[in-house]
């Protein structure tokens, strides 16, 4: 007979190699096709792509509800339960949440690329590409997609969606380097990619799962929101933190860009696309376990559910110093092979956010079982905190020593934000361990 324990650990193997299995896809193909646009462009050009695709992101994360972790945390009973009209109620208050960051994206995208265009020397028509490259990003949503897919355990149609996007980057950049590469037509490959994906992600969803979304009705949408009354909070809480966290990846190359300049920008997403290789692979991990801590949990107990995590741990940690060693060893051999000697500037950068990435990667179990227990505040107090202390370090570390000062600031933040999530668990061990007794 299959125990909890067996059956949890097995879910988490199956869905965490399917979503492993196409993160290591993404990132191996990332290295590709970053080498050939290094190359290609050279270091001051690769700053400004580096910029101009940080900005989008950046407001991207902004708005983002991050609705799959609604879908997880209030959809998983409707699913165990068969309550279908319930779980397409929840899909379509998700939708309204994506078309709503959508919108207010759009606003923030016009208003922040053209108050800045006098700021930065923008001409008119190189704000309005940055503004449509942007606005395609953020039509680009797939949150409530990749929560459905996750909460029906199909995680294996999740990753081969998501594995289309460094699919099709690996392929355009290819093409776009053979007829003479610029970086209108990198842009170009970026955005088709992210369209692509989600236009298939939901064509999966539609023909494979019956969502009985047509029996709902928009007018009653304010009914369906009432029965989550700590919806708001809750999503308040995860934007908040996702926000927060965009400082450690997406808006630190833009302070930086702003800063020293294109090329600096360029060592610096460099350094971090580099060193979030093995941090993004894990990522995969941690969807799963989400998942697969949020069922278990409703359906054995604190206690089987604390196991998992306490295997899951310390399993990350000895990934994560697995990936320090490797950084140490070969980061910079490998920079110049990969990317040629014109970036070998970016191995410094390269250990110190590596070593972010691997403290995110021992504590990745951390924030999934916070969130699954209804503890976003905690989740956003860590990341406020972390995000704090990096904002307080950039002037005075960024004036004397530039990028390897950003990426300090970066480091110390992360570790910080590590320290307090390891403190909410704590708490919350000992006060279900004290409910139980």
């Amino acid at each position: 007979m299959t125990t909890p324990k067996q059956s949890s650990g097995r879910n988490i193997l199956k869905n965490g190699g399917w979503l492993l299995g196409g993160k290591t896809v993404g990132a191996l193909l990332s290295i590709v096709y970053l080498a050939m646009i290094t190359r290609n462009l050279g270091p001051e050009n690769f700053g400004k792509f580096a910029l101009i695709f940080s900005f989008a992101q950046a407001i991207a994360g902004i708005i983002s509800f991050q609705t799959w972790q609604i879908i997880v945390r209030y959809g998983t009973r409707y699913v165990l339960e068969k309550a279908k009209d319930d779980f397409a109620q929840l899909i379509l208050l998700c939708l309204m949440l994506d078309v709503l960051g959508i919108a207010l994206g759009a606003l923030l995208t016009l208003t922040a690329v053209f108050g800045l265009a006098g700021y930065l020397g923008w001409d008119t028509a190189y704000s309005l590409k940055i503004s449509l490259f942007t606005i395609v990003i953020l039509l680009s949503t797939r949150g409530t997609a990749i929560g459905i897919l996750r909460v029906h355990d199909r995680f294996r149609d999740a990753a081969l969606a998501d594995s289309l996007v460094p699919i099709i980057r690996f392929l355009g950049v290819g093409i776009v380097v053979i007829i003479g590469g610029n970086i209108d037509r990198f842009l170009f490959v970026w955005a088709f990619s992210e369209i692509a994906a989600t236009i298939i992600m939901w064509i999966i969803i539609l023909r494979s799962l019956p969502l009985h979304i047509g029996r709902q009705n928009w007018r009653h949408m304010p009914l369906y929101y009432r029965k989550y009354p700590d919806l708001t909070r809750f999503a308040a809480f995860i934007n908040i933190g996702s926000s927060l966290r965009l400082m450690n990846q997406q808006l630190i190359v833009l302070i930086v860009g702003f800063y020293t300049g294109p090329a600096a920008a360029g060592f610096f997403r460099l350094g971090h696309q580099l060193g979030q290789v093995v941090a993004r692979i894990a990522d995969g991990i941690s969807f799963a376990i989400f998942t697969e801590y949020s069922r278990l949990n409703q359906s054995s107990g604190s206690g089987a559910a604390r196991s998992m995590i306490g295997r899951t741990m310390r399993a990350t940690a000895l990934s994560a110093g697995l990936l320090l060693v490797m950084l140490l060893l070969g980061g910079k051999p490998a920079i110049i092979l990969i990317f040629g000697a014109d970036y070998a500037p970016a191995y410094p950068l390269v250990l110190l956010l590596g070593g972010a990435a691997a403290v995110q990667v021992a504590t990745m179990a951390l924030e999934p079982v916070l969130m699954t227990h209804g503890r976003a505040g905690w989740v956003l107090i860590g990341n406020a905190v972390g995000v704090c202390s990096m904002a307080l370090m950039l002037p005075l570390l960024m004036p004397s020593y530039d990028t390897i000062g950003a990426a300090s600031a970066v480091f110390a933040g992360t570790v910080i934000t590590a320290i307090t999530l390891a403190y909410a668990y704590r708490l919350l061990v000992k006060n279900e361990m004290q409910d139980e007794g």
